[in-house]
C-alpha cells in the first residue's frame, strides 16, 4: 500500500482535513517524522509539531533541536516542553513508561489552550498494533484488542492514528524515498523492555513459523475486536449506569447478569484510563461491588477503585510512605 494521505482510513482522514488544529506528537524518530511529513503536505490539515523532552537520555537535547529545526524548514509551527518524567515516576510510585505517557497527555491538554478545538495525531503503525495486542494477551487483558484509528482520551482529547494500517517497512521506504531524516532511539534495541523483546524475538519467530507478515492478521483481529468493543460500549452507555458525577451507580450495575456486570466494570475502568488493565484487576474490583465486601482495591498506574454510598469511582492512590517516616496528617483516615 502506498503511504499517502489518500490511503488513510476515512475517519481519521476526515478529521485531519476538518480544519481543526492537529497536534502531532513528534519525537524525531522514524514513525513520527513520516507522520510530520505526511500531515504537512496534506490538504486542509493544520498541523503543529509537538515535542516532549522526557529528560531521560543524553541525546534528548539533540533530538529536541532536530525536531524544531526540521519543523521550521517545513514551515510547520512547533511547540515543545522539557519534563521531569523520572521525578514524576518516583513521586507517584509508577513506572517510567506510565509517567511518560501521563506527561504527554497532560502537555497535549495544555497545548490545546493555545490551539482551541485541536485534536492529537500519533504515529502508531501496524507493527505497533501487533505488539500492543500481544502485550494485552500476555498480561491477561480481555480479547486481542489494540489501538483504534480514532479514540478519545480520558481528558477529552480526540486522538487519531492515521498510520495504523501501514507497516514499519513501508514507513522506512517512504522516508528513504523522500530523503527525510530521523533519529534512532538506541533504547529501541534493548530487550530489557517487554515491547522491545516482543519486537526483536517473538514477532520475527511468529513470522518465521507462519511464513508471512503476521502483523496483517493481528491488524484484522484488532479491527474486529474493536468493532465488537464499540458496539458493547454503545449498549452499556445506553443503560445509563453512571451518575451525573460520572461514578458507576452500583444498584444499576448489580441488577445485570454476571457476565454483563463484569463488562460494565471493565468498560468503566477503561474510561478512567486505568493502564495495563488485566482480568485480575477487574475481578478485584468486582469484589467491592458487594456492600459486605471490601470498599477499595488497588489498580495499575497508581490508581485505586473505591466504593462509597452505592457508587464506584477511581482515584489516584496516596503516595507510598517509607517505613519510619511519619504519616502526613491530611491522609489519616477517610477516603
Amino acid at each position: 500500500m502506498s503511504l499517502t494521505p489518500d490511503h488513510f482510513d476515512s475517519q481519521p482522514a476526515e478529521l485531519l482535513r476538518s480544519g481543526r488544529p492537529v497536534l502531532a506528537g513528534i519525537s524525531g524518530g522514524r514513525d513520527s517524522m513520516a507522520l510530520l511529513s505526511l500531515l504537512s503536505g496534506m490538504e486542509g490539515c493544520r498541523v503543529i509539531a509537538c515535542h516532549v523532552h522526557h529528560g531521560l537520555r543524553p541525546e534528548a537535547d539533540e533530538e529536541a533541536q532536530f525536531v524544531r529545526e526540521y519543523a521550521a524548514s517545513a514551515g510547520v509551527p512547533c511547540v515543545w516542553r522539557r519534563a521531569d518524567v523520572a521525578g514524576m515516576a518516583h513521586v507517584q510510585g509508577i513506572s517510567t513508561e506510565e509517567a511518560a505517557r501521563k506527561t504527554r497527555q497532560n502537555l497535549f491538554l495544555e497545548w490545546t489552550a493555545e490551539y482551541p478545538g485541536a485534536l492529537v495525531a500519533l504515529a502508531h503503525h501496524r507493527n505497533d498494533q501487533q505488539e500492543t495486542a500481544l502485550l494485552h494477551l500476555c498480561r491477561g487483558a480481555s480479547g486481542i484488542h489494540g489501538m483504534s484509528p480514532v479514540s478519545i482520551w480520558a481528558n477529552g482529547l480526540t486522538v487519531v492514528r492515521p498510520l495504523l494500517n501501514f507497516s514499519r517497512k513501508e514507513i522506512t521506504a517512504y522516508l528513504e524515498e523522500k530523503n527525510i531524516p530521523w533519529r534512532e532511539d538506541a533504547s529501541n534495541q534493548s530487550t530489557e523492555y517487554t515491547r522491545n523483546a516482543l519486537r526483536h524475538h517473538v514477532v520475527p519467530r511468529l513470522n518465521e513459523i507462519f511464513r508471512r507478515d503476521t502483523s496483517l492478521s493481528f491488524s484484522r483481529a484488532c479491527r474486529i475486536e474493536n468493532q465488537i468493543r464499540t458496539a458493547l460500549a454503545q449498549a452499556l452507555e445506553a443503560m445509563d449506569l453512571t451518575d451525573p458525577q460520572g461514578r458507576l451507580y452500583l444498584p444499576g450495575v448489580n441488577r445485570l447478569p454476571q457476565e454483563l456486570k463484569q463488562c460494565a466494570v471493565h468498560h468503566y475502568l477503561r474510561q478512567q484510563s486505568v493502564p495495563d488493565l488485566t482480568e485480575a484487576a477487574v475481578l478485584r474490583v468486582m469484589k467491592i461491588l458487594d456492600a459486605d465486601g471490601p470498599s477499595r482495591t488497588s489498580l495499575p498506574g497508581g490508581k485505586m477503585a473505591v466504593r462509597k454510598e452505592k457508587r464506584l469511582f477511581v482515584k489516584d492512590a496516596p503516595p507510598q510512605i517509607n517505613k519510619g517516616e511519619p504519616r502526613p496528617a491530611d491522609t489519616a483516615g477517610g477516603i
